[in-house]
């Protein structure tokens, strides 16, 4: 059997350091690595400064990356060098986790121009305490990465509270790891994640062409001529 070697890339995104999002990513990342010829690596935002985006045009204007100065722009830059990405982030009354949205719309200049995520492999994993909410908060992750072209394959959710047991909500002792069928799903995006990162990797290397992709995530291409953003405004060449 051939083995394609991947890379995949875990993103624990939440404010809260070696917390239950962490201990699912890294669960989900293990599983990957049971695969075989796969290379991990782990982030976590808990520790990192990430500005929201400004919605300054900067990056429109001149076509690259963001200007803001965090760790924003590497966290990207780890991203498009994947080959999948699973992504854990908790889930917070019935709704994701904010840092999730705010680090995404670091991302415009990749979404309009370069698409450095156009087919990468997605798998997204939340957990909550009571477990409301865990289903949308899914939904918003996979909705919110589409535009970029990444490809959803699979995705988890775990309780951090007795209610995984059908008890009164109370704190379990290892958190979500304590909710055996939520683990279950969590190990599966790692497997799933590989294995069609891995096919994808395998036809490509065999040298199957697929049609060229637009230059914009809206279906357009850019042309040349265009008008630029200038103090707020669009302006043509005659306005120059």
């Amino acid at each position: 059997m051939v083995r394609v070697p991947i890379r995949v890339l875990g993103l624990s995104i939440t404010p809260i350091k070696e917390g239950n999002c962490e201990k699912l990513v890294l669960e989900a990342l293990k599983a990957a690595q049971d695969q075989g010829d796969v290379e991990t690596e782990f982030i976590t935002l808990a520790d990192k400064k990430i500005n929201m985006c400004q919605h300054c045009q900067w990056c429109i204007e001149h076509r690259s990356f963001c200007r803001i100065d965090d760790d924003a722009n590497s966290i990207l830059e780890r991203m498009a060098k994947a080959d999948g990405i699973i992504f854990s982030s908790p889930t917070w009354n019935r709704n994701l986790c904010p840092l999730f949205g705010i680090l995404i719309s670091r991302s415009r200049s990749i979404n309009f121009f370069f698409q450095s995520f156009r087919n990468k492999v997605g798998g997204f994993i939340t957990c909550g305490f009571l477990g409301f909410g865990l289903e949308r908060a899914l939904d918003i992750m996979i909705m919110s990465v589409y535009g970029h072209g990444i490809i959803p394959v699979a995705q988890a959710a775990a309780l951090s509270s007795t209610v995984s047991f059908g008890q009164r909500p109370a704190y379990t002792k290892q958190g979500v790891l304590d909710d055996a069928r939520g683990m279950v799903f969590v190990r599966n995006v790692g497997i799933r994640v590989v294995e069609v990162a891995r096919m994808i990797k395998f036809a490509t290397e065999a040298g199957v062409k697929l049609p060229k992709p637009p230059s914009m995530s809206t279906g357009r291409r850019i042309r040349e001529v265009q008008k630029i953003f200038i103090d707020g405004v669009w302006r043509g060449e005659e306005d120059l």
